[in-house]
């Protein structure tokens, strides 16, 4: 069990203390790859009758308060995949793109031991793919724009119709 998962566990958030969630620690890093923050990234299935995942949660560590002598999390943020976009940012340096539905992107680079990096990257790509193959991150970030139906009888133009 992740730090994310035993943080839920606790029951603050009483919904999420028992979905499963896939999750891992990345380092967030800025366009030119300096690293800026570390962050808790998890994938989330908040009910049993949807086939997938539907939700994206961001934590953040914070440091320990005296009685706690383990480091605490901070949920930053509780996404549904349907304003996420999740793909592939550098397969070399690990690294992840977020794009959020209002066009904010943010780069996660994961952070593993070394030996243990490749294969939880690679588990993280699966999960990536088979969101995408069940449509979840596939959908329109902004919903699109439907064209108008032609106005009848010329109503809403500007010229009438020629005879």
């Amino acid at each position: 069990m992740g730090r994310l998962s035993r943080y839920l566990a606790r029951g603050e958030y009483g919904q999420l203390r028992d979905c499963p969630l896939f999750e891992s620690d990345f380092l967030q890093v800025t366009r030119s790859g300096e690293a800026a923050s570390q962050v808790t990234v998890a994938i989330a299935a908040t009910s049993p009758l949807l086939p997938h995942p539907d939700l994206l949660l961001l934590a953040r560590p914070v440091p320990p308060s005296p009685p706690e002598p383990e480091e605490e999390l901070q949920l930053l943020g509780l996404l549904p995949l349907s304003l996420v976009r999740l793909s592939l940012r550098s397969l070399q340096r690990h690294q992840l793109r977020v794009r959020l539905v209002t066009g904010r992107t943010f780069y996660l680079q994961l952070l593993a031991p070394p030996p243990r990096l490749p294969r939880l990257f690679g588990r993280w790509l699966r999960l990536l793919f088979l969101l995408r193959e069940a449509g979840g991150l596939l959908r329109p970030l902004v919903p699109q724009r439907l064209p108008q139906d032609p106005p009848r009888d010329g109503a809403g133009l500007g010229e009438p119709e020629p005879q």
